[in-house]
């Protein structure tokens, strides 16, 4: 599961990390975001027409293009990639319109045990933790989620792009965490995900696993969806 995530970058330096071209130029822009949650429109890498990288902005929350009315309830900001292409709401996606989600790290929930201030029983609690790529520059260097996008017609001319987050089984030391995990590839193996002449099938073989992640435990503040800044992928110290 991926419901929460960070991308520390504005928009010029996601479209040079991602050697992509910013789409609807000027009438958009993107600061860094510590606190992102699902119905937020995010920058999203997709293929334009003539198969060039582009950062588009799209609402996190995957509305199919056949539903016929507005996004409502709980928005789709996940979809597992072992049945995406059976089901209604990605199958069409998995084949055509596939996407990379920019992001510099990603929130989950560890449930454990604490005990009670008489110390003779225990509630549990969840704490979150901060999950990153292992790098020198923890919580600033970008990668990318594995997604996929549609385009619903609000009227004549107008459209919602949306999208969602792939996850697969966890593996390795986020395991523990959570059962689900965002899915990555590598970066040679980028342009192929977004070509909707690519059989995706193959494409995901090369997923990554979690070898390469790290993680910390951080502030319950990020549970709160108003609270934004740097300050939330801080280690957590507690007084």
């Amino acid at each position: 599961m991926c419901g929460r995530y960070t991308l520390a970058g504005n928009l010029d330096q996601i479209a040079a990390h991602f050697k992509a071209e910013k789409s609807h130029d000027g009438l958009w822009d993107w600061e860094p975001r510590f606190n992102v949650a699902p119905c937020a429109v995010v920058p999203v890498i997709a293929f334009n027409g003539e198969k060039n990288r582009t950062v588009v902005p799209m609402r996190w929350g995957l509305h199919p293009s056949w539903r016929k009315d507005p996004p409502e309830g709980r928005p789709m900001f996940n979809a597992r990639v072992e049945t995406a292409k059976e089901k209604p709401s990605f199958r069409t996606p998995y084949k055509r319109r596939r996407a990379l989600i920019p992001t510099t790290g990603w929130y989950e929930w560890e449930r454990v045990e604490m005990p009670s201030v008489d110390g003779k029983s225990s509630k549990e609690m969840k704490q979150p933790h901060f999950i990153f790529e292992d790098s020198d520059n923890v919580g600033a260097e970008m990668f990318a989620f594995v997604g996929l996008w549609d385009r619903w017609h609000v009227q004549e001319g107008i459209e919602l792009l949306s999208c969602t987050i792939l996850t697969t089984p966890a593996v390795g030391d986020v395991k523990h965490l959570h059962h689900r995990m965002p899915v990555r590839l590598p970066e040679s193996k980028w342009d192929e995900w977004l070509d909707w002449d690519a059989h995706p099938d193959f494409t995901l073989k090369s997923k990554l696993d979690g070898a390469d992640l790290g993680h910390y435990e951080v502030d319950r503040a990020v549970g709160n969806g108003r609270a934004e800044g740097p300050e939330l992928i801080r280690p957590f110290v507690e007084l």
